[in-house]
């Protein structure tokens, strides 16, 4: 079971940098939800992202710049 669920991290994380990895911040979209440790430049800070998601830890905040600014 933890190899299965860590399978599907790698995956969501290496899609979670395709999709999500190339968003920039300007003056109309603020990104005040994610920081240095909320984003997903490169696959550790993903993996890292997608474990406080998976936590609860303001998934709230990150899923609302990151779709805002994906949008």
């Amino acid at each position: 079971v933890f190899y299965l669920f860590f399978l599907l991290f790698l995956i969501f994380t290496a899609l979670g940098v395709e999709l999500f990895g190339k968003l920039e911040c300007s003056e109309e979209r603020s990104c005040t939800e994610l920081d240095k440790h909320a984003q997903f430049k490169d696959f550790g800070m993903a993996l890292l992202t997608l474990f406080r998601i998976a936590t609860d830890d303001n998934w709230k905040g990150i899923m609302k710049v990151t779709l805002s600014l994906f949008l």
